[in-house]
């Protein structure tokens, strides 16, 4: 169905349908490359329906970004919404009105959003307990919220410094690409679970992270770093590291020679008192490569007592057995750090 008959055929129903509340409104819908139409200019139609749950999934062949119809942001009866919008050229959602009393959950894709949306967005959704953002242009500088309890990000270009500040976040997850500025975490005393993987793009700009200041009541964190300057500046964020007294379960993974450069490791272990699984997630081209060993500094020469079990895996994930090489330098480094490592898990 073309464009423009779809879009006469669901105007149709609504002009049909009795006004009476809808309960869901469900919509996958893919515009050919060949289309010169391409509108979803109806979704205000459907906003008039009061529904409770709004999902909808546009692929746009064209290239050309949608202009988004603003009624679905006003509509109080909301209680989950879904939007994704594939396109070569990404939607832009600037300033609009936002009135979603009883938003409990959203999902945004594809989108570039900007500081007046995320604004009017905390401001508009009193209720919202998880967010999620997959594909989206952040230009945004901050996600303040005293009600947020799950915040996923998802393969997002952040373009701005970003200070996230949610007290009653329970769930984190971030699979950032650094184009711009960095990553703050503060006020976070709720935090649990914990999954934050950055890498940064090319560029002059060197990120600010300062992230161990909102993670120190996790109980699972993973951290993943894609260069070698992401994990310097997180070294230069160590000093705001408190000790992490509910730290169950820690995962480190990057693309550095972890066999001899194991500061950041260490500093980690040294302010996890009640840590029980360490895993490393190792770059095994890297760390094969011939280093002299890096002298650490005495503030975390130190060994940890217990440690029941140590997992090793390949970044990448690819099926194969870890050197023997390789894994006699890591048995080797993490002797140095633990006292006795209950057991080992090789993937």
């Amino acid at each position: 169905m073309s464009g423009a008959r779809f879009d006469r055929f669901i105007t149709g129903v609504f002009v049909k349908r009795a006004r009476t509340c809808l309960d869901r409104f469900l919509c996958v819908r893919q515009f050919e490359s060949d289309e010169p139409y391409a509108s979803i200019g109806w979704l205000n139609g459907v906003a008039l329906f009061m529904p409770l749950v709004i999902h909808m999934v546009i692929t746009n062949g064209t290239g050309n970004s949608l202009d988004m119809p603003e009624l679905v942001f006003t509509c109080a009866s909301l209680q989950y919404l879904s939007i994704s919008l594939i396109t070569k050229v990404k939607t832009i959602i600037r300033s609009v009105s936002i009135n979603l009393p009883y938003l409990t959950f959203l999902e945004l894709t594809g989108l570039e959003l900007h500081d007046d949306f995320a604004q009017n967005l905390f401001m508009g959704c009193p209720s919202l307990a998880r967010l999620k953002l997959s594909s989206c242009d952040l230009h945004f500088f901050s996600i303040p919220s005293e009600v947020l309890k799950e915040l996923t990000l998802i393969n997002c270009c952040l373009h701005e410094q970003m200070q996230i500040s949610c007290p009653d976040l329970v769930s984190l997850s971030m699979a950032i690409y650094l184009k711009r500025g960095g990553i703050s975490l503060n006020n976070m005393s709720s935090l649990v679970n914990a999954v934050i993987n950055l890498c940064q793009y090319l560029g002059d700009d060197v990120p600010v992270l300062n992230l161990f200041g909102g993670l120190s009541n996790a109980a699972k964190l993973e951290i993943c770093l894609d260069t070698p300057m992401l994990k310097e500046q997180l070294e230069k964020d160590i000093p705001n590291c408190r000790n992490f007294d509910n730290l169950k379960k820690l995962v480190v993974g990057g693309k550095w020679n972890m066999s001899y450069d194991f500061y950041l490791i260490a500093c980690l272990l040294k302010h996890s008192p009640n840590l029980k699984e360490l895993g490393l997630m190792l770059d095994e081209s890297l760390c094969l490569m011939q280093k002299p060993q890096q002298e650490v500094s005495g503030d975390v020469l130190f060994q940890h007592e217990y440690l029941e079990t140590v997992k090793i895996y390949d970044l990448y994930g690819t099926i194969g057995e870890l050197s023997v090489e390789l894994f006699t330098a890591m048995m080797k480094t993490l002797n140095s750090y633990i006292k006795k490592i209950g057991n080992w898990v090789i993937f």
